[in-house]
């Protein structure tokens, strides 16, 4: 099963076995950077595709300047990351 998403500099596809999960599964989507939100986005919708519930979106860096936290928090999705940098800092 695959989602395509947009990136700061293109399009990209992500994808997942149909047979990952469970229709009772709970899951936390990690990512490494939040930017433009798309990955977190398009992976929850996947997984929520195939019925899990996606009970937060995690990353270690959220740029929040670029929206997508914004982004993944107004698509109902609980957002947390450890560090957050904006272009003052």
């Amino acid at each position: 099963m695959s989602e395509d998403y947009s990136l700061e500099y293109g399009k990209a596809t992500i994808e997942v076995h149909m047979d990952s999960v469970d229709k009772e599964d709970r899951i936390a989507v990690v990512d490494d950077l939040i930017a433009t939100g798309g990955t977190l986005l398009a992976a929850s919708k996947l997984f929520q595709r195939l019925g899990a519930a996606v009970v937060e979106v995690t990353a270690v860096i959220d740029l929040p300047e670029l929206g997508g936290s914004q982004l993944l928090n107004t698509s109902g999705l609980k957002v947390m990351s450890l560090i957050e940098f904006s272009e003052s800092e």
